[in-house]
């Protein structure tokens, strides 16, 4: 499994993702630079809590990065069924469901390894900042960072399963644009943020929904031997 996931890596160059996340997490740093003085410019204290912040932080990032997933998505699947290079593919002496759980794998990985690097990566640079120049209100303990850190673990595990949810959109018409704007829609509904509430801030929300993208996965590989291409 392991040497095919490298080979899938390879073949479409994935590791020059890795460019794309670094200009995600400048521009993440350079909007809330931009948040933090137009509201400094404007009387207002920037951020009310670490909490506050830390929720805003994980919706951008989230977002972002559920719809990076499905661009991947398109790439690695979609358009191999519908330009019916799957076909070749399928015809090496390598079980389809272990050819399409590599691709599903690398779905998973790339997206809860990012969004878990980059929420804690801009986290404890709003932590630092606020260590020398004190641009939150209140004190953050040792306890509030712990639980910041399972939080952005779990949701972490919870956007990688839901960016496996487009997948079902993608596959009914073999469509890219259908799959993007999946994502796009999804996303928005959970990360969409009132003060500091997000669906995602409702545990069982985005712990049921991970849940139900890794079964989309499954589901779309359950009988993938028996099946005829179309």
């Amino acid at each position: 499994m392991l040497k095919l996931i490298n080979l899938e890596i390879k073949k479409f160059k994935l590791w020059n993702y890795w460019k794309a996340v670094s200009i995600c997490n400048i521009a993440f740093i350079t909007l809330f630079g931009m948040m933090f003085f137009i509201d400094i410019d404007g009387g207002k204290i920037p951020f009310k809590s670490f909490d506050m912040t830390a929720s805003l932080i994980g919706a951008m990032v989230r977002t972002t990065f559920t719809i990076f997933a499905s661009v991947i998505i398109v790439k690695l699947i979609i358009d191999e069924y519908k330009n019916r290079s799957i076909d070749v593919l399928f015809t090496y002496p390598i079980k389809r469901k272990k050819i399409i759980s590599a691709k599903l794998t690398i779905v998973f990985v790339f997206t809860f390894v990012n969004v878990l690097f980059s929420t804690l990566f801009l986290e404890g640079l709003v932590y630092l900042v606020d260590v020398n120049f004190n641009i939150l209100s209140g004190i953050l303990e040792s306890k509030d960072i712990l639980r910041n850190l399972l939080t952005a673990f779990m949701n972490a595990i919870a956007t990688a399963g839901i960016s496996l949810i487009p997948l079902l959109f993608g596959m009914h018409r073999k469509s890219g644009p259908a799959t993007i704007v999946s994502s796009i829609l999804i996303a928005t509904i959970l990360n969409s943020t009132s003060e500091d509430f997000t669906l995602f801030s409702i545990i069982a929300v985005p712990l049921s929904l991970g849940l139900f993208g890794l079964f989309i996965g499954y589901y779309s590989i359950r009988n993938i031997e028996k099946k005829d291409l179309v």
